[in-house]
């Protein structure tokens, strides 16, 4: 009497819930009638499996179903067939398939493994169930060609290189052990993962090469198995961060898994996937980033899959994670694990928000808050946090970030100078950051970016082109006098470059230095259409705004130091020529200057996307023609 189907010797069955396991086997038997069997845990017969028919047998062949297996083990199985038998001994708990690239295979120093465990077991890549040891996988066992170039390694070939690997260390046994830890329940590991593919090998349209694909083999090892899963271990995506492949990712991620659920018959299959860590070498940035990004956003293309970030491990050589970090990281993926199946706890950190605090005045200059959810007994650094970058719209890094504090779920970026509009902000930026943040259960925060601190909008550039008087005496307070008329002044007409580091700075420091006084700006604003405007201005002094002669803004409390937009005013302008007009008090030779630019207010997102819509132009009274557009 042999089982042919069903059950494989030392095999953990997948637990349905509350209801066990259940198993459906066929096998070969000379014997005719009844089949009728008996569980045994250890040496006893197990409460209520004393003997009982579950099939029949004839023509050489038999049927069994077995329903309501309980949760554990180790359990023998006896099936009696008139004067035959066969025993096979299992477990019953939760089955993992491990798939992606070499991170899942296990590339880590062998120095200190993860112990065995007497109720975690691995269906290797032979499709033999054994005690899970590592290394867990080694290619050479499978039988199918997309594993190996050669032949199929023999089982005393595989255990030989167990003993004698020296890399091989991954995260699968150490997940295993995290969840009977916290489940007490038998852990199965199927191994199907294989280092430097990409998810076009990994193509479920190549299902029907079956071992030629590694698709395919997957699938031929999960039917081997004959059972359900608990969920997917999975960690790839480094070879898909190219120009090419990097756009596509999402797509194809989301085919992967549509496929494999639809495979599995199991609609709502959990996927716990890693987002991509640090890597060295010759690689592009860019599109490890990219990979990162829709790696982070996949749980809302893709419904039951979460994604667990691993950017502050440790590696065991330039791509690898290694040994040291595979612990921490099990954890990380067990409580995700957790999460999906049971609800239990929360869910790894998820950016919430990012909100950039208007450019006040402070001496200690802007700042930008950074929220996320699912944080748990607050985020925290070993040491001063790190790994937040801000980059401008051509991808530079702009070294503005001076220090970073911690707020409970709240990261505080604290900057040097102006936030501009086209600035975007990276957490885990490049190849190899260093980014140290967690939560208090030691989840990393995910790598992000680069997302844009602000909306988007028809941001205009600033005016640089004015004309401008000399110091004036200050008879009145600068919030008594009318708007300057420039025409019995004596004026020039300046165009002023970037002073501090600030964009549009309008700088006098040098003819205001040491004096008392006013000094006034005009130029000429020049519009096609109506538009509805926002004028955004910074300022170091007493500072104040008139359009066409009429008081648009003022701030006559205004002091060092200046800050791009720092303050905003709406309103509408007809179509045809504006006097734009600024005053500004030197106090004391205090105040250095002012930036100035407008905002489009009624672009829409259409236009803005397609940068199709009309500009203002400016020019001084004494051009007869506009020099500039804003």
């Amino acid at each position: 009497m042999n089982i042919l189907s069903g059950l494989i010797q030392g095999q953990v069955l997948q637990r349905l819930g509350s209801r066990g396991a259940q198993v459906r086997l066929m096998g070969k038997t000379s014997a005719s009638g009844p089949v009728v069997a008996t569980l045994f845990h250890r040496k006893s017969i197990l409460k209520g499996w004393k003997p009982r028919t579950v099939g029949k047998s004839g023509r050489g062949k038999f049927q069994a179903e077995l329903k309501g297996l309980p949760v554990g083990g180790p359990y023998r199985l006896e099936l009696r067939a008139g004067g035959e038998s066969v025993r096979c001994d299992f477990f019953v708990g939760d089955v993992w398939l491990m798939a992606g690239q070499s991170n899942m295979e296990g590339c880590g120093d062998m120095t200190a493994p993860a112990k065995p465990h007497p109720f975690i077991r691995l269906f290797s890549m032979r499709r033999a169930w054994r005690q899970a040891v590592e290394p867990l996988h080694l290619l050479n066992e499978s039988p199918d060609a997309c594993h190996h170039q050669g032949r199929q390694w023999s089982p005393e070939e595989g255990e030989a290189a167990r003993r004698n690997a020296l890399k091989g260390a991954g995260v699968g046994l150490y997940f295993a052990r995290e969840m009977f830890r916290h489940s007490g329940v038998p852990q199965g590991l199927i191994a199907t993962a294989h280092g430097g593919t990409t998810l076009v090998q990994w193509d479920p349209g190549l299902k029907d090469r079956g071992g030629d694909s590694l698709y395919g083999s997957m699938l031929l090892s999960l039917r081997a198995n004959g059972q359900s899963l608990a969920g997917v271990l999975w960690y790839q995506g480094e070879n898909e961060a190219s120009a090419k492949d990097a756009p596509l990712y999402t797509d194809r991620m989301k085919k992967l898994v549509a496929a494999c659920r639809r495979d599995l018959r199991q609609p709502r299959l959990p996927w716990i996937m890693v987002q991509l860590a640090r890597v060295y070498g010759d690689n592009d940035a860019v599109n490890w980033n990219r990979v990162q990004e829709q790696q982070r956003q996949l749980p809302r293309q893709i419904r039951n899959l979460e994604t667990v970030a691993a950017i502050d491990l440790p590696l065991d050589d330039g791509v690898h994670i290694g040994a040291a970090g595979f612990p921490r990281l099990a954890a990380r993926l067990a409580r995700a694990a957790r999460h999906l199946i049971s609800g239990a706890g929360q869910r790894p950190p998820q950016l919430r928000a990012i909100k950039p605090t208007k450019n006040s005045q402070s001496p200690a200059g802007p700042t930008i808050d950074v929220l996320f959810d699912s944080v748990e007994g607050n985020l925290r650094a070993d040491g001063v946090p790190q790994g937040f970058t801000l980059v401008n719209a051509e991808g530079k890094v702009l070294p503005v970030i001076f220090k970073t504090t911690l707020h409970g779920k709240m990261v505080r970026l604290h900057c040097c100078r102006t936030l501009g509009p086209d600035l975007q902000l990276h957490y885990g930026h490049g190849l190899a950051p260093i980014a140290n943040v967690t939560d208090g259960r030691d989840f990393s925060l995910p790598v992000f970016g680069p997302l844009p601190l602000f909306r988007p909008a028809a941001y205009l550039s600033f005016v640089t082109t004015w004309r401008t008087t000399k110091v004036l005496d200050a008879v009145k307070s600068l919030g008594k006098i009318a708007c300057p008329s420039f025409d019995p002044l004596e004026t020039t007409v300046k165009t002023y470059g970037a002073g501090w580091g600030l964009e549009g700075f309008i700088n006098e420091h040098e003819q205001w230095q040491g004096r008392s006084g006013h000094a006034a700006f005009e130029s000429m604003v020049q519009l096609e259409e109506s538009m509805k405007l926002r004028i955004l201005m910074g300022y170091d002094g007493p500072f104040r705004v008139w359009i066409d002669g009429r008081v648009l803004f003022e701030d006559l409390n205004g002091s060092n130091p200046c800050y791009a937009d720092q303050s905003e005013k709406s309103f509408a302008l007809a179509a045809g020529t504006h006097r734009l007009t600024v005053a500004m008090d030197l106090n004391g030779g205090r105040s250095w200057g002012f930036v100035l630019r407008f905002v489009r207010e009624d672009v829409s997102p259409e236009q803005l996307e397609k940068n199709n819509y009309l500009r203002p132009s400016y020019f001084c009274p004494s051009s007869l023609h506009p020099n500039s557009s804003l």
